[in-house]
């Protein structure tokens, strides 16, 4: 379809759970997945750069640069796999959570957010691949796999969300230590009618359309809201149980 855009919807539904199986994979989760952190970032090679990573900041800046290569995330993964009584997916899946928190930690140490500092996993959680996972979605029922053989099941057949989802795809889930996260995702295609430029900077958003000529939307309110209140967060006393 000519113009057609595609658009991926998400929606996060939670599901209660009580298992101590669940807790305990979760607590060796976190554990390898602190680990895993850990060996990265002692893996870190930093260069200098001349680019401008600050907003009005131009200088020589010490840039993290995260170890990738096959031969570091095989060693990684064998590191890990000494220690895992669980089913070999669940190791991919804390190497693969583990370099999310680091890409996230480069960003907003590149931008002046993060300090020179190792992140610390605090909050108990299991980030579930597709690949330990089965979908009933006639049953409306998801087996989750731990060990070979031994797997838990969450069913959210009951769920006041049901019909919400009908005929939506199950994403990764979420494990926490009393429930259970479910992202569902569909895919839409849409067929705009009518196509506007937009130009953006600091202070104001402007669109053009033959059909109706420009539009104005002045951003200097919101910009003065947003100011405000990052001053106000950067005096609150940071809690212990902030973090990733």
């Amino acid at each position: 379809m000519e113009g057609a855009v595609v658009r991926e919807e998400v929606r996060m539904y939670s599901v209660p759970l009580e298992d101590g199986r669940v807790r305990e994979l979760i607590t060796w989760y976190v554990r390898a997945l602190q680990r895993a952190v850990g060996t990265i970032w002692d893996s870190i090679e930093w260069r200098y750069d001349f680019k401008s990573y600050r907003r009005g900041r131009r200088g020589k800046v010490r840039v993290p640069i995260l170890p990738k290569d096959s031969e570091f995330k095989r060693s990684l993964r064998d590191a890990l796999m000494g220690e895992n009584p669980y089913a070999k997916h669940w190791v991919d899946a804390v190497i693969r959570t583990a370099y999310g928190i680091m890409e996230s930690w480069r960003k907003r140490y590149l931008r002046g957010r993060a300090r020179k500092r190792k992140p610390r996993v605090r909050r108990r959680f299991a980030r579930c691949k597709v690949t330990l996972m089965r979908v009933d979605y006639k049953r409306r029922l998801i087996r989750i796999t731990l060990r070979p053989g031994e797997s838990v099941e969450v069913s959210y057949a009951n769920s006041w969300f049901s019909k919400r989802v009908e005929g939506w795809r199950v994403g990764e889930v979420i494990l926490k230590d009393d429930r259970v996260l479910i992202p569902f995702k569909r895919v839409r295609i849409y067929a705009p009618e009518r196509i506007i430029g937009w130009d953006c900077n600091e202070l104001e958003i402007t669109g053009f359309s033959p059909d109706i000529g420009f539009v104005h939307v002045d951003l200097r309110p919101l910009v003065s809201a947003r100011i405000t209140y990052q001053g106000k967060r950067s005096k609150r006393p940071r809690s212990r149980g902030e973090g990733f």
